[in-house]
């Protein structure tokens, strides 16, 4: 299935963007609770002798070393259901402010930075310092956060969602299925303004030219031929030929690297002047005499 993303803004009181705070409050303190939670599991985990044993076979067999990951992290509920069990009754407590898709969600957040920790390259789970948590998702768009009819329900809170009614994009995207909502903050102009973001189900609609209505990109035909090289994409078609530069943002170092090359050869003739020439071109070549004398064996005499 394909998903896309397109973000709205929105039209709420302060009131409510109180409410809002103190909703991504909430939800940051759950996730550093659940985070707490499942790390004390996690450090009791890597005290035992099977978790440095699996460590040493992961070098020689990763499946099994996998294998014994996975026992150990049942045995010490390390995994996105039991994640799931532990933020439901912190959720409970929350009730008027978090639904249960919503902390379900948070649960799942946190679940992808331990798989990193344990299977991938993540280092450490860190908790979330005071504004640093400012999105809030739902599973479906049926409970917890749904987008209905222009706006945004959440819990009692109804937010009115901004769609452009001349932007050709927007309204062909409601023509597809919604998979969920999310709701994220942004701090603009010294103030939190509320975006909803709509993943919708299919696939994106082409973007049109708002003055002229038409697409900006349409479908040719005919042939197309692609040279890939490390650096650069060259496209040929009966029409035209182009060469595009890939990661034409990157900075190359190159040049730098070719003025430290000769500074350290220079520093490397200027420091050690009797290995190289008068003129300091190519390495001064030496004659060696051998002053080894060959040794002669006096023959045996014959036996008997």
């Amino acid at each position: 299935m394909t998903y896309f993303v397109v973000e709205f803004p929105t039209i709420s009181e302060i009131y409510k963007n109180n409410v809002l705070n103190n909703r991504f409050e909430i939800g940051r303190n759950i996730y550093n609770s659940l985070a707490n939670i499942t790390l004390k599991r996690y450090k009791e985990m890597i005290k035992i002798q099977r978790y440095r044993q699996a460590l040493e076979l992961h070098k020689t067999n990763k499946r099994e070393a996998n294998e014994a990951f996975k026992e150990l992290c049942e045995e010490y509920r390390l995994s996105e259901y039991e994640f799931h069990k532990d933020v439901k009754p912190m959720q409970h407590h929350f009730k008027k402010n978090i639904d249960s898709n919503t902390s379900q969600k948070i649960a799942t957040r946190l679940w992808k930075a331990f798989d990193e920790l344990l299977y991938g390259n993540g280092k450490q789970i860190h908790f979330k310092k005071f504004g640093e948590f400012n999105s809030l998702e739902g599973k479906t768009n049926k409970a917890g956060i749904r987008y209905k009819d222009g706006y945004l329900l959440w819990n009692g809170l109804s937010l009115q969602v901004i769609c452009d009614q001349n932007n050709s994009y927007e309204l062909e995207a409601f023509q597809n299925d919604i998979a969920y909502c999310r709701v994220v903050r942004k701090w603009v102009r010294k103030k939190y303004k509320f975006y909803v973001q709509i993943v919708f189900k299919g696939i994106p609609p082409a973007k049109r030219n708002k003055e002229t209505g038409h697409f900006k990109r349409t479908t040719g035909s005919g042939d197309v031929g692609l040279d890939i090289g490390l650096n650069t994409l060259a496209i040929v078609s009966e029409k035209k030929v182009k060469l595009l530069v890939l990661a034409d943002r990157v900075r190359s170092f190159e040049g730098e690297k070719r003025l430290l090359l000769r500074k350290m050869d220079r520093s490397r003739r200027a420091m050690n002047p009797s290995y190289f020439n008068p003129d300091g071109k190519g390495l001064v070549s030496y004659t060696f005499e051998c002053r080894w004398k060959p040794l002669y064996f006096r023959p045996l005499p014959p036996s008997g």
